[in-house]
């Protein structure tokens, strides 16, 4: 299956608001999405993220920017013109269809050859994991298996871009990890672009080669997983994506690549090539250690189980301290109240 790329330029969405301002939804938003690629804009509601993937579907009009699927502009093409199909939260199945029916909908729609069709619907129905199940109606499937009735309907009319809706958002937690990890493998299969909207953290994680997190109609950051994780531009970053310690610190000089952080008193190098002064250092709950010696000592405030590791709040110098200890069995536990030490290495220090 062919895929294309989507570039988005300077899009704007404004909506009258009912006291006769503005209200922008999205706010020169500029994206470049390579063929192939599954891009995930994340971000919290109202964040634009969901007004965005309206306007490359068609369903919005912007206010002013353009948008490409290849070399095409398609600001002016209806829905059914773009080149893309949409999947949508609500799974919007035809309830007196059967499976089979369902997905070759829009494929006798173009009045296409029957045996072709059935051709096409057997494939797709291959590819998703639903053999047997064609003349099932959809009040006869369980949750995950209309998911990808709605899905096989979105990839049968071979479209050049795929578009996610926050599709699992209705599924059990469990039903919702297959799920993602189904549509990854089927995306990768059919090597098709992919732009997925949710405000589930973990989701984008999982799926994505990029995200773009979102806040308040603009982009605050583009980057792999890994780079969102680790490296986040801003606090808002920092605090959307996992959870993350914002500690103030002061970065006393800088030498050689290597900045003399003062921490809770406590002065380390770390690698660093920024400005001295005030700034916040993002360290990762994960990337601390916890023992009866350590760099800083503080108060544990809560100790709790939670399988494969022991979540801890330390309190140091009046501030709360997250901790995630992983593979608890092997280490010996802190309770509330008692003291214990801090530690991390340097390099997992992230300054913004």
């Amino acid at each position: 299956m062919e895929s294309k790329g989507v570039k988005i330029k300077k899009l704007v969405k404004i909506y009258p608001t009912s006291k006769g301002k503005e209200f922008r939804a999205v706010d020169d938003v500029s994206i470049d999405i390579e063929p192939g690629e599954f891009v995930t804009l994340l971000g919290p509601s109202g964040c634009g993220k969901t007004t965005t993937l309206r306007m490359i579907a068609g369903f919005e009009t912007p206010t002013s920017g353009d948008i490409y699927i290849g070399e095409d502009r398609i600001n002016d093409l209806p829905p059914n013109k773009r080149d893309s199909s949409m999947v949508f939260q609500s799974y919007a199945l035809f309830p007196h269809y059967n499976v089979y029916d369902n997905i070759a909908y829009g494929l006798k729609i173009r009045r296409m050859n029957k045996s072709l069709i059935k051709e096409k619907v057997e494939n797709i129905i291959e590819l998703v994991g639903l053999k047997d199940m064609e003349n099932r109606f959809p009040d006869q499937l369980s949750g995950g298996q209309q998911q990808r009735v709605a899905l096989a309907r979105a990839l049968i009319m071979e479209p050049k871009v795929l578009l996610f809706d926050e599709p699992l958002s209705n599924l059990d937690a469990k039903l919702r990890n297959y799920m993602r990890t189904e549509i990854r493998k089927i995306q990768k299969k059919v090597n098709i672009t992919a732009i997925y909207v949710t405000h589930d953290q973990s989701e984008a994680m999982s799926l994505s080669d990029r995200i773009i997190i979102m806040n308040k109609g603009r982009i605050e950051q583009i980057g792999t997983p890994i780079e969102i994780y680790y490296r986040p531009k801003n606090e808002f970053v920092a605090d959307f994506i996992g959870i993350a310690n914002i500690i103030n610190v002061n970065i006393e000089s800088v030498e050689s690549g290597q900045g003399l952080l003062n921490i809770f008193g406590e002065k380390i190098w770390i690698p660093y090539n920024g400005e001295i002064g005030k700034r916040k250092a993002i360290i990762r709950p994960e990337a601390i250690q916890i023992g009866k010696k350590g760099l800083i000592s503080g108060e544990i405030v809560l100790s709790t189980f939670m399988g494969s590791y022991q979540d801890y709040v330390i309190n140091i110098n009046g501030m709360d301290i997250k901790i995630q200890d992983a593979n608890p069995q092997e280490k010996e536990k802190f309770t509330e109240g008692e003291e214990a030490y801090i530690s991390f290495n340097t390099r997992h220090v992230h300054i913004i």
